[in-house]
């Protein structure tokens, strides 16, 4: 997920920066330190297709406002980002899921898995890279850990990284006891409990509105998500 560079963009950037001033910053500014044009300009590429880079698109928006309320929890608000952007990260965790904590992921299988998910259309060498790729990802959120033996694990989300999640459901129309029990929830290794009294941190910092009663909740981002 480029963790590494979206940190250094994340912190070198203002919240309102528009897509042409992320993309002076990687090209001309050289804030990711590339060692060549070529190598910038790929950067600001891959950046685009994974984060969006645009202070108009919800997703990056709220992950970057929420990563300045709440810093320590940006692997996981990044890895969330990248997983609404990029369909092989999105396949990849179904077998993530799949795992009990202490599990090991052999590289093979997470290619083979990608396999099934897209036949045909990576070369071996491209498979691999891509096991890699996503590995990596998966290491930065918390879900593994190791550097050449990949074990599972569980992240520790704070806060902001459980709202974000709720939020990318949201987007996509999950409401109430249906949002709580989604993927979104299991991708930031949260209970329906748990999600519910992080959500309640977050209202009161005023990033939402929560109402519980009689065994029915209700979570209103819609502050957060106006069509403009």
């Amino acid at each position: 997920m480029m963790f590494t560079e979206i940190k250094q963009l994340h912190e070198a950037l203002p919240l309102d920066a528009s897509l042409a001033d992320y993309q002076r910053a990687i090209e001309e500014r050289n804030v990711l330190a590339k060692p060549t044009q070529s190598s910038r300009h790929k950067s600001y590429v891959h950046l685009v297709q994974l984060y969006g880079l645009d202070a108009q698109k919800p997703l990056f928006q709220v992950m970057r406002r929420l990563a300045k309320d709440q810093p320590a929890d940006l692997p996981l608000l990044a890895m969330l980002c990248v997983y609404g952007r990029d369909p092989q990260l999105r396949h990849s965790f179904a077998i993530i899921d799949s795992l009990s904590p202490g599990t090991v992921l052999p590289r093979v299988t997470m290619e083979e898995h990608l396999e099934q998910g897209f036949p045909g259309v990576f070369s071996k060498a491209m498979k691999e890279s891509l096991a890699q790729n996503v590995n990596t990802t998966w290491t930065m959120s918390g879900h593994l850990v190791g550097r050449s033996k990949k074990i599972r694990a569980l992240p520790t989300p704070g806060w902001a990284a459980a709202t974000f999640a709720m939020f990318v459901g949201y987007l996509l129309g999950l409401r109430g006891e249906i949002l709580l029990n989604s993927v979104f929830g299991r991708l930031v290794a949260a209970t329906p409990a748990q999600l519910a009294a992080h959500l309640t941190t977050a209202t009161s910092r005023h990033w939402l509105r929560l109402r519980q009663a009689g065994g029915v909740i209700e979570i209103d981002f819609s502050q957060l998500a106006q069509t403009e």
